[in-house]
């Protein structure tokens, strides 16, 4: 199915589906307590790319060499460099901030968005869509106030760099999603894992990410496809028929969903400020839904009106 013929509604499932699994990022890192940044994100990005290129295979057979080729050098380049530093921040971020404080801080990812769409999409946000991003702020800014009333500025400061990241990888996915962007993907995921690997060996980051207990390698193994891997691929087949600034604010239901399963298996506990803000964000996404809504409604009509006359 091309982009042309996907409609906005399936775009949005697919992508509530993969906030489905990118929720599960903060449950997996509070089950390896003894795991670094740099350990988890050295294996959950090799499974991740393992995953992708078996999928690659699968539906490609003996042309998944060639999907390599067709995306241009400069997009397969910052789509990787992105993922590897957006990916490395988060999980690192993870060890060191509340699962619901991560979770939040990427709420930004909408703005940073919206500004630079009209440039590498051709995509303009409408005053909904704006409206919708710093209602999102606001909920970010909720959630956000314990964590820097508790002294933890420097943890959070990190956390900005996922925001920035995760807007360029949607944008990219968004500006070629009649190509297959996972071979990008892919091979950011083997970046992480090489950078990853060694930093862990350099002794800056504490233990080797190669010096692992079989609990938490077959964590980490089921981690890479499930949390990374298969969101992914919605994710892009949901970029087809989803305007960019849409897509990245839906994808901020993964702070809605993540503390949930923190605090179900987990046992870690949001905040009142996590649900208020929570709260924010949901209306946010609604609001930002609708009004894409809205607009392709207005789109049909005017185009029936010009039919008429």
């Amino acid at each position: 199915m091309t982009a042309a013929q996907q409609k906005f509604g399936t775009g949005v499932f697919y992508v509530l589906l993969a906030n489905l699994g990118w929720s599960l990022s903060g449950l997996f890192v509070r089950l390896m307590p003894s795991l670094s940044g740099w350990q988890i994100n050295c294996w959950r990005g090799f499974w991740m790319a393992t995953a992708l290129l078996v999928y690659a295979v699968l539906i490609h057979g003996r042309h998944t060499g060639r999907i390599f080729k067709v995306i241009p050098g400069y997009a397969m380049l910052w789509s990787a460099v992105c993922f590897a530093a957006g990916t490395t921040i988060y999980v690192v971020s993870l060890t060191l901030n509340t699962t619901a404080a991560v979770s939040v801080i990427g709420a930004t990812s909408p703005l940073v968005t919206g500004l630079l769409s009209p440039w590498i999409t051709g995509e303009k946000p409408g005053l909904l869509n704006w409206l919708a991003a710093l209602i999102a702020v606001a909920g970010t800014a909720v959630i956000g106030w314990n964590g820097f009333s508790s002294g933890q500025i420097w943890a959070l400061a990190l956390c900005f760099g996922v925001p920035f990241t995760f807007a360029i990888q949607t944008l990219l996915l968004r500006r070629y999603r009649d190509i297959d962007m996972m071979p990008s993907i892919c091979a950011g995921g083997f970046l992480s894992f090489v950078v990853a690997g060694l930093v862990s060996l350099s002794g800056f980051a504490g233990a080797s990410a190669f010096d692992l207990s079989q609990h938490d390698f077959l964590l980490l193994m089921l981690m890479g496809p499930l949390q990374l891997s298969i969101p992914l691929i919605f994710y892009g087949m949901g970029a087809r028929s989803v305007p960019a600034i849409t897509l990245s604010l839906l994808a901020m239901m993964d702070a809605l969903i993540n503390p949930f399963w923190s605090w179900a298996f987990a046992g870690e506990v949001p905040d009142k400020y996590s649900v208020i803000g929570g709260g924010i964000i949901l209306l946010a996404v609604l609001l930002s839904v609708l009004a894409q809504q809205w607009f392709q409604y207005k789109q049909i009509g005017q185009a029936v009106s010009d039919q008429l006359h």
